[in-house]
């Protein structure tokens, strides 16, 4: 900027702008009437004009100083209202806001949503024995582990107290959801070590999902915690909502309740599926099916209680629980001389549990087994869940020496690429196609398609839903392995087997003469 002087008055040639934040200040001239300022004459008034600019850069300064404090009060204030000071997760009014623009995403792409609500079981007994700054210590590493397991993408909040949640916008099923609690819950049941004292606490965790479980924030919020509560009420663990859950689940939950009592009472019982082999028809194995024998509400079927193991946390002590009483039968048929295999189920969850292969490996020698006697089933849809953990499960457990079946085959999305790598013996062709095929050529086609490529893989096939010996002739017609349905046999508990395997009865086909077993 410069300055033309003349005389007693000075007049600015130039505008004096400077910055602050965002904001353009600038004095464009200087005049000595309203908006003038008079200026002595001579060396003074270039005196003077040096004062005023060191004072408006000086001002300046400060200005920029005020606004840098400025921003970081306000961006304190932001941190203040929308985090929490202790563990520096998102607060319970950032968490409702994240989770309504989630809803609102997933409504416009008609997706799911699910949501995890937690709690750190025991905490109260530790703020009143340890004090409460252990207390905070537990809450901090809690929210520390909890943010280790989930992905970028996925939110976590404190909600209060020792409460929090989850929003999993690229989870989309309960089953993805639940694999996630499972490693939320694992996380947080390792020693937590507070002021020289080694604590092992669990978490509660309810999971719900938009929008079958509510349709707005309030809806699927109020739903999780009433299935947090429950796995609460049940030692801990973790508790899904029914996909067509929308209100409070008294009854399902008050079943899901005394499931971990039927574990640990004995109150579960197998029923046991005769599989023959096609080429004579000899019993070569059993699939266990379990029931439930609940004392109030009679023998419960599994697709009556399955699905709420599955959402109590407590399938895989469900699954160790009919593996040792299956391992216990299948001693009773090598004792008998009459060796069988016997096939047993496993969930998703089961499958990605590290621990599993030990187990099982357990029990076989408990139970004096040879591993090839077991044949664990698991389904396409469980595999790819989490398809790398999977496959080190399986090849864990095929390492045992057991049999891998890959069951309901056709009706999962894995691809025959990633089929070829799992160390699998067995496929059983989904029942849903098996049952129609004598009179839709679509599904013979399907079913015949099965058997040429798990025969060019160098593997058995097991038919499932044979109910006609139609359908048996037409299998066997096929080079099927194995067949297994209503037409042999239905389930039956054990001791009735037992019977049925000294004198199999069943509706003979024309082609299969004098069933031996």
């Amino acid at each position: 900027m410069s300055f033309a002087v003349t005389g007693s008055r000075a007049r600015a040639t130039s505008p004096v702008r400077y910055f602050c934040g965002h904001e353009e200040f600038g004095i464009k001239r200087l005049e000595t009437s309203r908006n003038r300022i008079e200026l002595p004459a001579g060396d003074s008034s270039r005196s003077r004009l040096s004062e005023l600019e060191a004072e408006l850069s000086k001002s300046h300064d400060n200005l920029g100083r005020l606004t840098s404090q400025l921003d970081q009060v306000n961006q304190d204030l932001e941190r203040l209202t929308s985090y929490d000071p202790l563990t520096g997760l998102a607060n319970r009014n950032l968490f409702y806001d994240q989770l309504g623009g989630y809803i609102a995403v997933a409504r416009r792409e008609k997706r799911k949503l699910p949501l995890l609500v937690l709690d750190v079981n025991a905490f109260k007994d530790v703020n009143d024995s340890l004090g409460h700054r252990a207390g905070d210590s537990v809450l901090k590493e809690v929210s520390k582990r909890i943010s280790g397991v989930l992905r970028d993408s996925d939110t976590a909040a404190r909600l209060g107290g020792n409460e929090f949640g989850v929003v999993l916008p690229t989870a989309a099923t309960i089953d993805g959801a639940m694999v996630v609690a499972q490693k939320i819950a694992s996380a947080v049941e390792a020693p937590i070590q507070v002021d020289g004292h080694r604590l092992v606490l669990g978490v509660s965790i309810g999971i719900s999902l938009f929008p079958d479980n509510g349709t707005d924030e309030k809806g699927v919020v109020s739903l999780a915690l009433v299935a947090m509560n429950e796995a609460k009420r049940s030692g801990g663990g973790f508790v899904a909502c029914a996909p067509d859950q929308n209100k409070s689940p008294v009854g399902q939950l008050i079943l899901a309740g005394d499931i971990r009592d039927a574990i640990e009472n004995n109150e579960l019982t197998l029923h046991y599926q005769p599989k023959v082999a096609m080429k004579d028809g000899r019993v070569i194995g059993a699939e266990a099916l379990v029931r439930w024998n609940h004392p109030h509400q009679g023998l419960i079927y599994p697709d009556n209680f399955i699905p709420l193991v599955k959402r109590t946390g407590l399938i895989n002590g469900l699954t160790l629980a009919v593996l040792d009483a299956a391992l216990a039968q299948a001693r009773l048929w090598q004792n008998s001389g009459k060796p069988k295999s016997i096939s047993v189920n496993l969930s998703s969850r089961a499958l990605h549990d590290a621990r599993l292969p030990e187990q099982i490996s357990e029990r076989l020698k408990f139970h004096q087994v040879p591993p090839h006697s077991l044949i664990l089933e698991i389904t396409e849809t469980a595999i790819m869940i989490d398809a790398d953990k999977a496959m080190e499960v399986v090849t864990g457990l095929a390492d045992l020496g057991v049999g891998i079946a890959i069951d309901d085959f056709g009706t999962g999305y894995s691809s025959l690429s990633y089929l070829r790598r799992l160390p699998a013996q067995e496929i059983k062709i989904d029942r849903s196609f098996v049952l129609n095929m004598h009179r839709n050529d679509d599904d013979k086609t399907i079913v015949r398609s099965v058997i040429d490529l798990a025969n060019n893989l160098g593997m058995k096939v097991v038919a499932e839903g044979v109910e006609s010996g139609e359908i048996y002739d037409l299998l066997k017609d096929m080079d099927c392995y194995c067949a297994q349905g209503y037409y042999i046999s239905r389930p039956v508990e054990g001791v009735k087997f037992n019977d049925w395997l000294e004198d199999p009865v069943w509706g003979e086909p024309a082609s299969v003469q004098n069933v031996k077993t």
